[in-house]
């Protein structure tokens, strides 16, 4: 019988030791989530129906654009690095999204947080022979407005600035699942 005892006591204690652990790993997230002020740039999470932060961004070509410069689209704002192995596997699918028939409500803004600018950005393109409207956000303020904490990241902002969609990975954007999502939010007027 004192086998069992010390056999339950052991699981009892372990159990109680996990609740514990996942309690504390819970309120972390919960208490860290909560911190900032007014003057903070960020890592507040975007929601679907929330108001997408505007933000001005330098364009791969040397011009600028802003979010409102958009509005009245249909704009997917995909947050991206050069040295994200999965973000790299899905640019080619972005390209093919970027060139098909979703028409002229739509818009892309392929979000750069690289560091190094156009200067890390522009061979990566050129390379992969991809025709895309890349951004820069090399401080990270525009990612963290938006909440962003795993790239690559895109939102999809219908054409009033209302975040509609938000996927966090990878993705095949030719898939047909995929732009259904797209073509669905293209279609609210």
């Amino acid at each position: 019988m004192a086998v069992k005892n010390g056999s339950i006591k052991k699981i009892v204690f372990l159990v109680v030791l996990i609740v514990l652990t996942a309690l504390f790993i819970a309120g972390y997230f919960i208490m860290d989530s909560t911190k900032g002020s007014k003057e903070d740039t960020g890592n507040k999470v975007i929601f679907s129906g929330d108001h997408a932060p505007e933000f001005h961004l330098q364009k791969i070509d040397g011009g600028s654009v802003s979010l409102a410069d958009l509005r009245g689209k249909v704009v997917m704002v995909h947050f991206w690095a050069t040295w994200c192995p999965s973000c790299v596997d899905e640019m080619p699918t972005l390209d093919r999204l970027y060139h098909s028939s979703l028409g002229k409500d739509f818009e892309m803004l392929v979000v750069s947080v690289d560091e190094g600018g156009a200067g890390a950005v522009a061979p990566f393109i050129k390379k992969n022979r991809l025709n895309l409207p890349v951004v820069f956000d090399p401080g990270g303020v525009v990612s963290k407005s938006y909440g962003t904490y795993k790239l690559p990241e895109t939102y999809i902002v219908d054409r009033s600035g209302v975040e509609r969609y938000k996927a966090i990975g990878p993705r095949d954007w030719t898939d047909p699942a995929n732009i259904q999502v797209l073509q669905n939010i293209i279609e609210l007027k």
